[in-house]
C-alpha cells in the first residue's frame, strides 16, 4: 500500500485540508504558480464506501477558479488511455455549459495522467499535448483541453537526480525506490510532510479494509475478464479445429480426385487413345497427359 494504490491516492489528493499538497503538485506538472485549488467533490471514507467500484480513481479540482483539472492514475494498461482521455476531457467541457449560457463561460480543461506503464513512443516521461496548425507547428490554434501524460517507467529509467519538484513528487508516487524518497524529503519541506500524510493515511484501519474491499472487487473483475477470454479462446479453438478438419478433408477429396483422373488418363493412354479425347474426358493438360 502506498500512493500508486487507488484509494490511498484519492483520499491522499481529494482529503480536505490536503490541498497543499495538490496545489504543489499542480504547480509541479503544470510548470505555474497557483494561488487557490478546490476539489469539486471532497473524498471522504462514506463516499468511497458509496461508490461500487470503491474509487474509479480520479481528482477532479478548479484552479483559481478558471481552470478545470482532472488527475487519474492508471497502473495497469486497459488499452483504452487515449480514447478515455479523449472522452473525458471531452465531458468536462460540456458539463460546465448549462442551457442558455454562452460558450464562453466553459473554463479550459487540463487532464493529468499518471501511468503505470508506457503509452507513448517518445523518450521523455512527462509529455503535454498542444493541438497546432498543420502548416505552422509553432502556432497553438486549441488551447481548450490539454492533456498532460506521465509514464512512470520512464521516469524511473531516466535516473532522476530530483533535481526539480516533479521529480521529488514522481519519487514519492511512484514508491518504488526508497532511497529516491529519502533525497526527495530532504530536498523538499513539502515532500517530507506528505510522506508523514501517507503514513498516517496507511495506518487508518478502516481505510485498510476499504482498500481490501476495493482489491477483491479488482481481483474479481479481473478473474470474470480471464474467464470470459478463456471461453471465448477454447471456443475458438474449438472452432478453429473444426474449420482445420473440414478444410482437410475438402483438400484430401481434391487431391484424391486429380491423382484419379491422372491414372485414368495413365490407361486411356496404354490404349493408344488420342490425346484430345484423354484430355476432353479428364479435364487436364495435354501437356500434362505427355509428360505421364
Amino acid at each position: 500500500m502506498n500512493l500508486k494504490n487507488d484509494v490511498i491516492f484519492k483520499i491522499f489528493f481529494g482529503k480536505k485540508g490536503n490541498e497543499k499538497f495538490l496545489i504543489d503538485f499542480l504547480e509541479s506538472v503544470l510548470n505555474t504558480k497557483i494561488e487557490k485549488v478546490e476539489v469539486l467533490q471532497e473524498v471522504t471514507l462514506q463516499q468511497i464506501v458509496k461508490d461500487e467500484k470503491v474509487g474509479r480513481i480520479d481528482i477532479k479540482a478548479t484552479i483559481n477558479d478558471e481552470k478545470i483539472v482532472n488527475i487519474e492514475l492508471q497502473i495497469e494498461d486497459e488499452h483504452n488511455m487515449k480514447k478515455r482521455s479523449t472522452y473525458y476531457g471531452s465531458r468536462l467541457m460540456s458539463e460546465q455549459l448549462k442551457i442558455g449560457e454562452e460558450y464562453e463561460e466553459i473554463k479550459p480543461v487540463i487532464l493529468i495522467n499518471i501511468l503505470g506503464y508506457n503509452l507513448l513512443e517518445v523518450p521523455e516521461y512527462h509529455t503535454k499535448t498542444v493541438t497546432v496548425a498543420e502548416k505552422h507547428r509553432d502556432y497553438e490554434v486549441i488551447n481548450e483541453i490539454t492533456y498532460h501524460f506521465i509514464e512512470l517507467p520512464k521516469f524511473r529509467k531516466s535516473k532522476p537526480e530530483l533535481a526539480n519538484k516533479l521529480e521529488c513528487w514522481l519519487a514519492l508516487i511512484d514508491s518504488q525506490d526508497g532511497g529516491l524518497i529519502e533525497m526527495a524529503k530532504e530536498k523538499s519541506k513539502i515532500i517530507e510532510e506528505a510522506d508523514k500524510e501517507v503514513e498516517e493515511i496507511l495506518s487508518d484501519e478502516a481505510i485498510r479494509e476499504i482498500n481490501y474491499y476495493h482489491e477483491k472487487w479488482e481481483r474479481d473483475e479481473a478473474d470474470v475478464k480471464a474467464y470470459a477470454f478463456s471461453k471465448g479462446e477454447k471456443k475458438g479453438e474449438k472452432k478453429g479445429r473444426k474449420l482445420g478438419r473440414a478444410e482437410g478433408r475438402v483438400k484430401g477429396r481434391e487431391e484424391g480426385k486429380a491423382e484419379e483422373k491422372m491414372e485414368i488418363a495413365k490407361e486411356m493412354k496404354k490404349e493408344g487413345i488420342d490425346i484430345d479425347i484423354i484430355a476432353k474426358t479428364t479435364k487436364l493438360s495435354k501437356e500434362k497427359i505427355l509428360k505421364l
